[in-house]
């Protein structure tokens, strides 16, 4: 079930990102050098700035989106249940919701999250050189033409 997130779903959801941030900068950012959610000023004060939903199943959150204005900001899954189309389902929901073109941002070497992305109509709109935890990131800028929703 997708829902929009409560506060009584904090706990689930900072442990997910605690646990998946990793993967997405494996090899790119030394682990120790990710902050976890809760102390991470910048990164709770966009989560709270987003509107969030949780993929929810046996009472257990499972993944979790987010969209600040037209970007959607967050897009985790508890690597456990990955590729088993939580990611999609949730990025249905987001782009169901929204009427008007959508932006993301992700890093380049994300070839799952590219992939699905690609798979959901967005297109690269741009390749540029991030900067996050101090070190330079290759990512890319990706788009969707949502305005028929």
């Amino acid at each position: 079930m997708i829902r929009i997130y409560a506060d009584s779903d904090w706990l689930e959801v900072k442990e997910i990102y605690d646990i998946s941030k990793p993967d997405e900068m494996k090899g790119i950012v030394n682990p120790s050098q990710i902050k976890p959610l809760a102390d991470d000023g910048k990164m709770l004060k966009d989560f709270f700035n987003s509107n969030i939903w949780v993929y929810e199943q046996d009472n257990k959150i499972l993944g979790f989106i987010g969209r600040r204005d037209t970007v959607v900001s967050w897009l985790f899954v508890r690597p456990d249940h990955r590729r088993e189309g939580i990611a999609r389902q949730l990025m249905e929901t987001l782009i169901a919701s929204f009427k008007g073109d959508l932006i993301l941002f992700l890093v380049k070497s994300n070839t799952a999250a590219l992939k699905l992305y690609q798979g959901l109509g967005f297109q690269i709109q741009d390749e540029f050189e991030g900067n996050m935890y101090g070190q330079k990131i290759p990512a890319v800028k990706m788009r969707l033409d949502n305005t028929d929703n």
